[in-house]
C-alpha cells in the first residue's frame, strides 16, 4: 500500500520533486522569456500610447491570480503544515494586497492624481514596496526549507496570524506612503522614474531579487514548487529590468513589457498548483485500482465465511480512503466554488470552471468507491438511459478495447427512470467488461434499449407495468444452465485465478433490485449471452442535460448565528468562508467537547452545522442529540461523505437529522440551512 500512498502525495507540489521532463518545461518557458527580452531590449525606452485604463485592467488580472494562489497555497499549508509554505502563501496575498492600494493611487487611473490622498511619489514607493516585499517572502521560504519548521498548532490558526500580519505590514506601508507623502525621497520627476536608476535604488532592488533567485537555484533536488518558483524570479527579474532600470517614464516600451513579464510572473505557480489539483482525478483512480486488487485476493480464499471476512475488510479500507478524499474534495471543490462566486469576472475563470469539473468527475470515481464499500450516498435522480449511454459510450467503448466492437441500438422515444446514475454506470461498464471476458477479448457487443409493457407472471419478480429495458448482448460462446443459475451470487466466476472478482454481475443484480427492478440474463451455449436490465418507468420526466452554469446564491438576512464543527482543517476552512459569505456569523468548534461547551455558554447560536464522523467519545451524530436536549430549539444539520444508513448503522444518526452529503457546494449548503432554518421557500 506505500507505492499507492506515495503516488497519492504528487497532489502537494511542495513536496513533490520535479520530474525531468517538468524541468525541460520550465527552462524552456525561461529561454523563450529571455530571447523576447533581449530583443526587446534595444526598444525599451520608445515612447508608446498613453491608455489610463491599462493599469486596473492589469492589475486587477495581476489581483486575481495572486489570490487564487495564495488561497490554494494555504490549501497546500492546512495538509503540510510546512511553514515554508505558509510563507510563501502570504507572500503571495502581500502582493494581491499591495496592487489594491497602487492600482488606486496611480495617476490617471481613477483620477489625474490617484485616490486615496495620493501624492506625485506614491505610486512609485508602493510599487518599491511591493516588489521588494515578495522577494523577501520567497526568501523566507527558501530560509524555512533548510531545516523542520513545521506547524506544530491548528492550522486554521496559523492561517488565520499570517492574514493577520500580511494585512497589517500592508496596511503600514500603506499609511507610510500617504500620510508622509510630502517626505518621501523623490523617485520620479512626472512620468520620469530615471532617478531612481541613478540613485541606485531599482537596481539594488533588481539584485537584491537576484540573490534570491540564486539560493533557490543551489538547491540540488527542487521540488516542483521551487522549480517554478524560480521561473517565477526569472520573470520577476525582467518584470523589474524592463519597468524600473531600464525603461526612463512610464507608458514606453519597457513600461508595458515589464507589466508582460509581472502577469506571467503571477501566473506560473497557479498553473502548477492547477495541474496538481487536477492529479486528484488520477490519485482516485488509483485508490480504485488498488481496492479492485484487494478483491481479487479474496478470490484465494478456501471457505466462504473467510472471503466474506475479507471482502469487509477491504470495503472498510475503500470507504475510508473514499471517505477522505471527499473532505479532499470538499475543500478543493468547495474553494473554487466560493473563488467563482467572489470574482464572477475573473479572467482565470475557464481554468477555475475547468479545475472545479475534474473535481466533479473526482466525485463521481468517489460514489464509485462508496457504492463498493457499501457506505455510499445513495442519490436517486430520474434520467434518460439513452442520454447516459450515450455519455458513457466513448468510455465503455475504450474501457473494452481496440478488438471489441461496440454497438447501440436506443430506442427513439424511451421512458425515463428514476436510479442512482453512478450505480448505472457502473452496472453497464461491469456488463461490457464481462462481455469483453466471455468473448476473449475479440468480438461484438450491443447496447439496446427500448420501452416494455410487463404482463402479469411475465417476470416472477416484477409486477404488471411499465419498464424500461436495457439489453447488453455479446456474441461470446454463451453459458451452460447451471453457469447462468449461479452467475449473480457474489464471488462466483468461471474466469481464471487473477482475472475476476465474481462480483460484476452481483453488483448489477444488487442495483437493478436497489431500483425496484430486476436483471436476467438470456444465453445459450454457443449462441453468446444477453443480460437484461428491467427498470420501472417513472411518473416524472427526466430534465434536460444542462451546461455548466454558476447559479445566483440567495443569501440569508445575517441575522443568524452558525457553530460549525469539524474536526479537518482544511475542511472547517472551507465550511466558514462559505457561511460567511452567505452572510452567516460563524463560530467553530473541532470536536464535540467543545461544541457542547460553547453552546452552554453562548445562547446566541442557532444552528448546529457538523460533521458526523469525528475522533473522541463523542461523533456528530452524538453531539446532536445532547445539543437538543440542551437547547430543545436548536436547528441541527449534519455533514458526511458517508450514506445515511451507513451512519445510522455505524454512527447511531437518528433519521430525524438533516444530513449534507460531501462533497458539498455552496448552493447545496445554502439551499440546507434554509430547509433547516424552515425558510427553504423564501
Amino acid at each position: 500500500m506505500a507505492a499507492p500512498e506515495a503516488e497519492i502525495r504528487r497532489g502537494f507540489l511542495p513536496t513533490e520533486k520535479a520530474t525531468a521532463f517538468e524541468k525541460k518545461v520550465a527552462w524552456s518557458v525561461v529561454a523563450l522569456s529571455l530571447v523576447a527580452a533581449v530583443a526587446g531590449a534595444a526598444y525599451v525606452r520608445l515612447p508608446l500610447a498613453r491608455i489610463p485604463a491599462f493599469i486596473p485592467a492589469y492589475e486587477a488580472a495581476l489581483w486575481t491570480t495572486d489570490i487564487l494562489t495564495a488561497l490554494l497555497l494555504f490549501g497546500q499549508f492546512a495538509n503540510l503544515r510546512s511553514r515554508a509554505v505558509l510563507v510563501l502563501a502570504s507572500g503571495y496575498l502581500f502582493d494581491a494586497v499591495m496592487i489594491v492600494p497602487h492600482g488606486l493611487t496611480f495617476p490617471g487611473a481613477f483620477s489625474e492624481t490617484g485616490l486615496l490622498g495620493a501624492g506625485p511619489q506614491t505610486a512609485a514607493w508602493l510599487y518599491f514596496f511591493w516588489h521588494a516585499g515578495f522577494p523577501l517572502f520567497v526568501l523566507g521560504y527558501v530560509l524555512l526549507l533548510r531545516g523542520p519548521a513545521n506547524a506544530a498548532g491548528s492550522p486554521a490558526k496559523e492561517i488565520a496570524v499570517a492574514v493577520g500580519a500580511v494585512l497589517l505590514l500592508a496596511g503600514g506601508l500603506m499609511l507610510l506612503v500617504t500620510l508622509a507623502r510630502d517626505h518621501l525621497p523623490v523617485a520620479m520627476d512626472g512620468y520620469d522614474y530615471s532617478r531612481a536608476t541613478r540613485t541606485g535604488f531599482t537596481p539594488g532592488l533588481w539584485l537584491m531579487t537576484a540573490a534570491v533567485l540564486w539560493l533557490l537555484w543551489r538547491r540540488s533536488m527542487p521540488s516542483v514548487l521551487e522549480l517554478w518558483l524560480m521561473v517565477v524570479m526569472v520573470a520577476w527579474l525582467l518584470d523589474l529590468a524592463f519597468s524600473a532600470v531600464l525603461s526612463a517614464q512610464r507608458f514606453d516600451l519597457g513600461f508595458y513589457a515589464g507589466r508582460v513579464y509581472g502577469l506571467m510572473a503571477a501566473s506560473f505557480v497557479l498553473g502548477a498548483l492547477l495541474v496538481g489539483t487536477n492529479r486528484l482525478s488520477g490519485d482516485l483512480t488509483r485508490a480504485l485500482a488498488l481496492a479492485e486488487s484487494r478483491n481479487a485476493e479474496l478470490i484465494h480464499s478456501r471457505e466462504d465465511f473467510a472471503r466474506v471476512q475479507r471482502f469487509e475488510a477491504v470495503g472498510q479500507l475503500v470507504g475510508g480512503v473514499a471517505h477522505d478524499f471527499n473532505n479532499l474534495l470538499t475543500v478543493i471543490a468547495g474553494g473554487l466554488d466560493i473563488v467563482l462566486h467572489r470574482a464572477p469576472r475573473a479572467e482565470n475563470r475557464k481554468l477555475l470552471e475547468a479545475s472545479l469539473e475534474a473535481a466533479k468527475r473526482g466525485e463521481r470515481m468517489t460514489q464509485q468507491l462508496l457504492t463498493f464499500a457499501r457506505r455510499q450516498v445513495l442519490r436517486p435522480e430520474v434520467i434518460d438511459a439513452n442520454e447516459v449511454v450515450s455519455t458513457i459510450e466513448g468510455f465503455i467503448a475504450h474501457a473494452a478495447g481496440e478488438t471489441v466492437r461496440l454497438k447501440t441500438k436506443l430506442g427513439p422515444t424511451l421512458w425515463p427512470v428514476q436510479v442512482d446514475r453512478v450505480q448505472f454506470e457502473t452496472a453497464l461498464v461491469n456488463l461490457l467488461l464481462n462481455a469483453r471476458d466471455a468473448m476473449e477479448g475479440s468480438g461484438e457487443v450491443v447496447i439496446e434499449t427500448n420501452n416494455a409493457v410487463l404482463d402479469s407472471g411475465a417476470l416472477p419478480e416484477l409486477a404488471a407495468g411499465d419498464y424500461v429495458v436495457i439489453r447488453v448482448s455479446d456474441t461470446g460462446g454463451g453459458m451452460k444452465p447451471d453457469v447462468a443459475a449461479r452467475a449473480f451470487e457474489p464471488f462466483f466466476t468461471t474466469k481464471g485465478v487473477g482475472k475476476g472478482s465474481g462480483l460484476g454481475l452481483s453488483q448489477v443484480q444488487g442495483f437493478a433490485r436497489g431500483a425496484s427492478g430486476e436483471v436476467k440474463i438470456v444465453s445459450q451455449p454457443g449462441h453468446g449471452t444477453t443480460v437484461e436490465i428491467y427498470l420501472p418507468k417513472s411518473a416524472l420526466r427526466a430534465p434536460a442535460p444542462a451546461p455548466f452554469t454558476r447559479g445566483p446564491i440567495h443569501h440569508t438576512a445575517g441575522n443568524e448565528t452558525v457553530l460549525v464543527v469539524e474536526d479537518d482543517p482544511a475542511v472547517l476552512e472551507i465550511a466558514v468562508s462559505g457561511l460567511t459569505d452567505l452572510d452567516y456569523r460563524v463560530k467553530t468548534a473541532t470536536n464535540a467537547q467543545d461544541a457542547l461547551d460553547l453552546l452552554r455558554t453562548d445562547p446566541g447560536i442557532q444552528i448546529l452545522f457538523s460533521d458526523v464522523v469525528m475522533p473522541g467519545r463523542m461523533n456528530g451524530a452524538q453531539l446532536a442529540i445532547e445539543a437538543r436536549r440542551l437547547r430543545p430549539d436548536l436547528r441541527v444539520l449534519l455533514t458526511s461523505g458517508y450514506a445515511a444508513s451507513a451512519l445510522a448503522e455505524e454512527h447511531g444518526l437518528p433519521d430525524t437529522f438533516d444530513v449534507l452529503p460531501k462533497p458539498y457546494r455552496q448552493a447545496d449548503l445554502a439551499s440546507k440551512l434554509r430547509r433547516v432554518s424552515g425558510s427553504a421557500g423564501s
